[in-house]
């Protein structure tokens, strides 16, 4: 558990300048696009190439043509594009897994679109480094990602070519627009990066230094020369030079003894166990810098790739590898476990290409289970973390000290730890099934509830019936009618007679009908009570509603009934009701009540942030909890999170929506971290490819 800290009560200041910066869109773009209708003829009247200058000319008439449109669209694009990046959304053509599906015309989009981030991140580079380190300050970042925020430069570029994309225009145009507006709109935003900035400066605090990366985004660039076109050659099987040799990979039975590429991968593997065999035994002999070993080790497998994409294989491994273990959402152990997998994984990439293609590969799925379920906990001192710890580190050793390099060893290593970690956890899968079980029937219930409410103000006979005696009716007797309805099983049209009390509460709180229904009103109190004790209503609560509904039959009687008000206080109203029993195996976390007659909270008017199942969330409770989206309700209305300890927390849509704007919950990780790590791999790829 972490300490609390100030971040929450900066959440919603934060928030507001999201969506104040999409409401400002219109003026940031109509002075982008001025700008571009005045220079950037001059930037054509100078391109030597006729055709390029041409199509340039062009774009502009069509810019101008369509100004207006494109100044009035944007603020929309931009709260798109904001929500998205909130949510943690893997949409961008950009990530690895989506390399192979692109044909030319959308590789040169691709590239143009990165190098456009690239262009308008130059222009506001000392800006932004201001405003993440504010950002950083108030713990208003992602954990472990301080550039993923949705005002970073990528976001207002992807706006840009959201907006573009949408437009009537032919795709030489939108291409233009793309390349040439971006970089033209740094000025604008660099200021609204130093006014937001200042917004978020606590009073009287010292502006934080501008965060400084101990190694640049371009000096990782340089570290390798991976392309776009060489990854996305490595995902279709493609060996690039040399198309004549087969790149060797496993047939369905993982070894074959008919072919000649078998003899090739013996050989191979026989090799590759020799160097293994011979680092361990230099580092046993003589103790040296782990990081020299295995870059004597890397050194020696790519002399042992015989084919291009083998030697892809074996760098792509090691930028995905390095990745993980700089990832600071990782526990440090975990992270150790993550350098210690690369040898093992470097020997399968020499082998067999489908890890980086096939995501069910069983080594793939070994990586992300043990990243993925190591996010569970944020230190090595949590409860549990030992158990986990155990159990990974003997899979580890079993593989390093493992002769075969092909899936077979991954795939034995996983069942073994799945097992291991299924059989330390049966109380959270009890906590959870019963936990799906109420949460379920209450869904149920509620959907139930809320059609047979709406049936209740469609009655002709509740148009002159108080706010207080609706509110009731389509509120917990709603619940009750819905309960009798769904436990019923005679098929009868009122189980129950519970509907009975629908008329008789309206009749008698209305002046002109309460003599009709004067004599039932003892009955009907003992209805309603029965009713609301059976869904487990607390007494008190049902002591309110008959105490208000028999002030408002009084009123009614009385001559005075269309004016006073009842002398109970209003009880407060809730959207989604849940019985004390299913709140308290579900570990429900209570929605905030509404007043009568004030409308419903809403949070931010940001786009309501969706989260999917698996994601890792921060909690506060007393301090920050790590906890797990482990399930949705069918229709969207409850959700329900796990922590390591198998208890489990569940709330409704609006709930969790209103913790995000306030603060009090905020997103960790929603994809799996492996699927991270590729990505930051092919987001180098597209960068190196502007300078090859």
């Amino acid at each position: 558990m972490r300490g609390t800290s100030k971040q929450p009560q900066y959440q919603s200041l934060y928030r507001a300048c999201i969506k104040d910066a999409a409401l400002g869109g219109a003026t940031l773009l109509n002075t982008t696009l001025a700008r571009a209708l005045a220079e950037l003829p001059q930037v054509a009247a100078g391109l030597q190439d006729v055709v390029e200058r041409s199509l340039l000319l062009e774009a502009l008439e069509v810019l101008r043509e369509q100004q207006q449109a494109l100044v009035e669209a944007f603020p929309q694009a931009l709260l798109a594009e904001f929500a998205q990046a909130i949510a943690g959304e893997r949409v961008s053509p950009l990530s690895f897994e989506a390399l192979p599906l692109l044909g030319d015309e959308q590789l040169q989009d691709n590239t143009d679109l990165v190098r456009a981030v690239r262009d308008l991140e130059a222009g506001v580079r000392p800006q932004l480094a201001r405003l993440e380190s504010a950002l950083a300050a108030l713990q208003l970042t992602p954990h472990g990602a301080p550039g993923r925020h949705p005002l970073r430069p990528e976001v207002y570029v992807r706006s840009i070519n959201r907006l573009v994309r949408q437009s009537p225009v032919s795709p030489g145009v939108r291409r233009r627009w793309l390349r040439y507006l971006p970089p033209l709109m740094a000025g604008e935003l660099a200021q609204g990066y130093v006014a937001i900035a200042q917004r978020l400066q606590p009073p009287g605090g010292a502006e934080p230094e501008p965060a400084r990366d101990l190694v640049p985004q371009e000096a990782r660039d340089q570290a390798t020369q991976l392309t776009i076109r060489e990854l996305r050659k490595l995902l279709a099987g493609e060996p690039g030079e040399g198309a004549d040799e087969a790149v060797i990979v496993f047939g369905e039975t993982d070894f074959s003894h008919t072919v000649p590429a078998a003899l090739e991968m013996v050989q191979d593997l026989r090799k590759v166990d020799q160097l293994m065999l011979q680092l361990r035994q230099r580092q046993a002999a003589m103790p040296a810098d782990s990081q020299d070993s295995m870059v004597n080790f890397r050194e020696a497998l790519r002399q042992e790739a015989r084919r291009p994409a083998q030697a892809l294989g074996l760098e792509v491994v090691h930028l995905m590898v390095d990745q993980l273990a700089r990832d600071p959402r990782l526990v440090p152990a975990v992270r150790e476990v993550v350098r210690e997998l690369e040898p093992p994984l470097l020997r399968l990439a020499l082998v067999d290409p489908r890890f980086f293609s096939d995501r069910s590969h069983p080594a793939r799925q070994l990586l992300e289970q043990v990243t993925q379920r190591s996010l569970a906990w944020t230190s090595g001192e949590e409860p549990g973390f030992a158990g986990f710890m155990e159990g990974l580190q003997q899979a580890t050793e079993a593989m390093l000290d493992a002769r075969s390099s092909g899936p077979e060893t991954f795939e034995i290593a996983l069942h073994a730890l799945e097992e291991a970690w299924a059989e330390a956890q049966p109380r959270s899968r009890r906590n959870k099934e019963r936990a799906v079980r109420a949460l379920m029937r209450a869904e149920q219930r509620n959907l139930l509830a809320e059609r047979m409410g709406r049936q209740v103000l469609e009655r002709p006979d509740a148009a002159g019936a108080p706010p207080e005696a609706l509110a009731f009716l389509t509120g917990p007797w709603a619940q009750v009618m819905a309960q009798a309805r769904l436990v019923d099983t005679t098929g009868a049209e009122d189980p129950g007679g519970q509907g009975w009390v629908v008329p008789t509460v309206l009749w008698g709180v209305q002046p002109a009908l309460a003599a009709r229904v004067a004599s039932q009103q003892a009955l009907l109190a003992e209805r309603i009570r029965a009713g609301l004790a059976g869904i487990d209503h607390l007494p008190a609560d049902t002591q309110r509603w008959l105490n208000l509904l028999a002030a408002l039959h009084e009123l009614a009687l009385s001559a005075s009934g269309a004016t006073t008000r009842p002398p109970e206080p209003v009880p407060e109203k809730v959207d989604t009701w849940l019985a004390p029993l299913e709140i308290y195996e579900s570990g429900y976390v209570p929605e905030q009540p509404i007043p009568l007659g004030s409308s419903a909270w809403e949070p931010e008017t940001l786009p309501a942030q969706e989260m999917a199942i698996g994601a890792f969330v921060d909690l506060q409770v007393d301090g920050w909890e790590r906890w797990q989206l482990t399930w949705c309700s069918p229709h969207g209305l409850l959700f329900m999170f796990t922590h390591a300890n198998g208890t489990t927390r569940s709330m409704t849509r609006r709930k969790l929506n209103q913790m995000l704007a306030q603060g009090t919950l905020r997103l960790v990780s929603a994809h799996p971290v492996v699927d991270g790590a590729l990505d930051a791999v092919a987001q180098a790829a597209w960068r190196n490819s502007l300078s090859a």
